[in-house]
């Protein structure tokens, strides 16, 4: 069926494709049959509306033309077409087409009705379909401005009884913010007034409330002659009638936005203040700390019989002077000092005080403690402290570190960074739906400000001028000045020694571990640095786990900033990072050994700087002669932790600067094969080819085995590429390589052998030799097994219980495929795609369903996690086809619980959870 977006922009769709709709007159006729959807309109209304009342006599003859291109552009297939003639005119059917506008006036009317039964989601999923203004690209007409204002008031309808029911549930920020933007739209929007009073005062803001009375009394005044209507009147008199002790007693700075993006610490703070008496938020200016803080202390409130109060400290202004003048506190005779004047009136109050330091001093850092705030404390045994910006370090004191909005979100959903941004922007313009068009802008814009909530509320500001996506272009090029003066602040606070490592840390891409940071540092004592730099929110914390180390990210829009305030450490910084790098990857051997597992995964916790590393090398003829063997060693890296292609991407641009001519034979060669290799892996089986036989046997030992410093490295770099094409079913190839490794070990007895007759088992099962296939697994098996050769031991595995499949040996396939499955892990593998995929056809031959389903369902979804094509062997889509035929409710039931099973593995890194499944 045809779609017509009137909503915004005036588009045609059907299905994926999208139709030219044509000029702006086709546009405006398209708009009004909108307008008039269901129902005939005349040809002289058309005429009139398009061409304008004047319109020569000949107009009939042009509006046919259009009508008839217009019905081209609309059904270009020879669909039926969906605008027909009748005698009335012309008319949209909507059997044929479905039009936005109608859908969200349909599903409007529903929500409106008089049973009042619609929900907050009801009315969510109505302004969902609403895409923007209607029919912003045709002419203006009398009847496209009329359908157009009728759908904006329907809207705004909406949006008023979406306020009224977010109030009426206690959430009175939502309702405060939705208010707001009515009241944008329609600054004489009386409900939209009166809710907004209700809101402030559900809040705890009085003041504010009564406030905003007066406002639209003025406004009343001024511009209609009138008095507020019974709604704002009634809004006005149950803010004067409440008398309750929580209104009358909150002292806290008036807030006319809602408070969005930080409800987890808003609990966890509103949870402290009610059990500690001394509480810190801290974070880099423009955090939103203060606003957290004021929030908190407006939700804790009713824990305080005698009051919050806001105490702004300027600079190093005394504490106790300050609290004494906000709070008004008459000086006596027995008080000598600020101090004792405080302590006396405080002492039998239960009271809490939001101090909030508005520019960073000495205080709470370095082990000093704010003397003031420790003796109240100890004096008014019912006084709570909340320091903002700045620790009071008194004992016990509970630090919340705030840190930008995080800018990342699963899916289609918006993240902390974006609710903000589309919240102010909506309060700044009137009304915002996110449409699908937007989503790239909002994105450019959260990156841009790092998540900071300053940045955030400037930019959506700039939206009341500007489109969003001309502030997301402004911001690619230049940072609000307040913005860059934050992360100043942030920086001047800092000691020159902390800052100067804190400017080494952000040549590491996150997420990074504690170990490189040490070593880009050269610092022992980074764990501190990296506590305090995480205290002053310059960076997140990624809690470890028992898979992985506790990893560091810096916001990029904060390392931006430190680098531009000392760019002479950058490049000191990058060579430290790429020798520290080094130092890594030349403790990670080539050949797979015991150890792998964990060798490999210590690059991969440090996957985003190695990448940096590579990337920096590879574009440069010398450095990538100088650390081209440090390149191949992360050959069986890319393999077994599923980050083929990045290992593509990097060696191809490694192949185009070895195309430039400046670099070594040596490293042409090796370059032609690692690439290859790793497109074998990745099945890209035709480009792969060229590369693998760029260069013959003798080319490739007398061109890369002079420059190797272990005999044994060129045995194991012809065994991969062997198991690499054979990966990529490429066997001709593989069949070579295998042979080639192998006539470097003829005579020798070296640890490399068990993984070279493994190669040699595969290769023979291709060529049909299953006899000697199967004596050389075993072979390879025993002497994995003797020599700690798990790469070997998976291989033989593999192999033996391709054989079992093939024979019926359901038992001892399994049994293989248990040993294959813990041996790849001990590899250091993460990508198990192929072990599932093999499991399932082994289970699936023993007719249990459930259990197959399960497995194929896990191996799918590590195959598309990687960008693999699926199914891998050529037994399974038999296996599937059997599944579903003999018991397809038990093969779907194990299907989706392993498609669950395996997103979890995959986020937590426990691909342990399938051994034995």
């Amino acid at each position: 069926m045809l779609v017509i977006r009137d909503l915004g922009e005036l588009v045609a769709e059907r299905g994926t494709d999208r139709y030219d709709i044509g000029g702006a007159k086709p546009r405006t006729i398209l708009a009004v049959l909108c307008a008039h959807a269901g129902h005939p309109v005349s040809a002289a209304t058309l005429i009139a509306e398009v061409w304008g009342p004047d319109a020569p006599e000949r107009t009939q003859r042009a509006l046919e033309s259009q009508i008839w291109r217009l019905r081209k552009a609309l059904s270009p297939r020879g669909e039926a077409s969906v605008i027909v003639t009748d005698r009335a005119g012309y008319r949209l059917d909507l059997s044929e087409a479905a039009v936005d506008s109608v859908d969200f006036d349909s599903a409007a009317s529903a929500a409106l009705d008089e049973s009042g039964t619609a929900t907050i989601d009801d009315l969510d999923d109505v302004l969902r379909r609403w895409r923007g203004e209607p029919f912003t690209t045709a002419i203006s007409t009398p009847t496209v401005d009329q359908a157009r204002r009728r759908l904006i008031s329907v809207r705004a309808a909406v949006l008023g009884r979406r306020a009224d029911l977010l109030l009426a549930a206690g959430d009175a920020d939502r309702a405060l913010g939705e208010a707001q933007a009515l009241i944008t739209l329609d600054p004489l929007d009386e409900h939209a007034w009166s809710v907004k009073i209700a809101a402030l005062a559900a809040g705890g803001q009085r003041a504010e409330a009564l406030t905003a009375y007066r406002d639209i009394r003025e406004l009343l005044a001024t511009e209609l002659g009138v008095e507020p209507g019974a709604q704002v009147r009634a809004a006005q008199l149950h803010v004067l009638d409440d008398h309750s002790r929580a209104v009358r007693r909150v002292r806290l700075p008036s807030q006319h936005t809602s408070f969005v993006g930080r409800e987890a610490e808003l609990s966890m703070v509103v949870g402290l203040l009610d059990v500690e008496r001394a509480v810190a938020i801290t974070g880099i200016p423009g955090v939103g700390a203060t606003r957290l803080a004021i929030e908190a202390a407006r939700r804790a409130a009713d824990s305080f019989d005698d009051g919050v109060w806001y105490i702004g400290l300027r600079g190093d202004a005394d504490v106790a002077t300050t609290i004494t003048e906000t709070m008004r506190i008459q000086p006596s005779a027995d008080a000598g000092t600020a101090l004792d004047q405080v302590c006396n009136h405080l002492s039998a109050m239960s009271v809490l005080l939001v101090l909030d330091r508005v520019s960073e001093s000495e205080l709470g850092r370095d082990g000093l403690v704010d003397k003031d705030i420790d003796t109240i404390l100890r004096r008014c045994a019912a006084v709570t402290v909340l320091a903002v910006g700045v620790p009071s370090g008194v004992d016990g004191e509970h630090v919340v570190t705030v840190h930008p909005l995080p800018t990342g979100a699963p899916g289609d959903t918006l993240s902390p960074a974006h609710l903000l941004l589309v919240d102010r922007i909506r309060s700044a313009t009137g009304q915002f739906d996110v449409g699908a068009d937007d989503r790239g802008d909002l994105d450019r814009i959260c990156r841009a400000m790092g998540g900071l909530p300053l940045g955030l509320e400037l930019a959506a500001a700039r939206t009341v001028t500007f489109s969003i996506a001309e502030v997301a272009d402004q911001l690619d090029t230049a940072v609000p000045e307040p913005v860059t003066r934050a992360f100043a602040l942030a920086f001047d606070a800092m000691d020159d020694d902390l800052f100067d490592r804190f400017t080494r840390l952000t040549a590491l891409r996150n997420p990074f571990t504690a170990a490189l940071a040490e070593a880009v540092c050269d610092s022992p004592s980074i764990a501190d640095d990296l506590s305090e730099l995480a205290r002053r929110s310059l960076l997140w914390r990624i809690r470890g786990t028992r898979y992985r180390p506790t990893r560091f990210t810096i916001p990029h829009s904060v390392a931006d900033h430190a680098r531009a305030k000392r760019p002479d450490k950058s490049v000191a910084a990058s060579r430290a990072r790429d020798a520290a790098i080094v130092e890594l990857l030349a403790a990670t051997p080539m050949r797979i050994t015991a150890h792998s597992a964990r060798d490999l995964a210590r690059v991969d916790d440090d996957h985003s700087s190695v990448m940096a590393f590579c990337e920096s090398v590879v574009i440069d003829p010398v450095l990538l002669d100088s650390h081209i063997d440090l390149l191949e060693r992360l050959g069986a890296y890319w393999f077994f932790r599923r980050r083929l292609a990045d290992g593509i991407r990097v060696l191809r641009l490694a192949s185009a600067t070895v195309a430039d001519g400046a670099c070594s034979p040596r490293t042409s060669a090796m370059v032609a094969l690692a690439l290859g290799s790793a497109l074998a892996f990745s099945q890209n089986t035709d480009e792969a080819h060229q590369h693998l036989t760029a260069y013959t046997p003798d080319e490739l030992e007398s061109l890369i085995v002079p420059g190797d410093r272990d005999p044994d490295t060129h045995t194991v770099r012809l065994a991969l590429a062997s198991l690499a094409a054979w990966t990529g079913d490429d066997h001709a190839v593989a069949a070579d390589y295998a042979e080639w490794a192998a006539t470097t070990i003829e005579g020798r007895d070296v640890d490399t052998a068990p993984t070279v007759i493994a190669a040699q088992a595969l290769c023979a099962v291709i060529a049909g030799d299953l006899a000697q296939a199967l004596d050389m697994a075993h072979t390879a098996l025993a002497l994995g097994t003797e020599r700690g050769d798990p790469l070997a031991t998976y291989l033989a595995a593999v192999m033996l219980g391709i054989a079992a499949l093939v024979s019926g040996d359901t038992r001892m396939g399994l049994r293989w495929n248990d040993q294959a499955f813990r041996s790849y892990l001990e590899c250091g593998g993460v990508q198990i795609c192929d072990s599932m995929e093999q499991r399932g056809n082994h289970l699936s031959a023993a007719g249990e369903i459930g259990r197959a389903g399960r497995a194929f369902a896990v191996s799918r979804r590590y195959a598309v996690d990687a960008g693999l094509e699926w199914p891998r062997s050529p037994f399974t889509r038999d296996s599937l086809r059997t599944c579903r035929e003999t018991d397809p409710t038990e093969f779907e039931n194990g299907w989706h619980a392993g498609w669950g099973d395996a997103g979890d593995a995959l986020t937590t890194n426990d691909h342990q959870v399938f051994s034995g499944m």
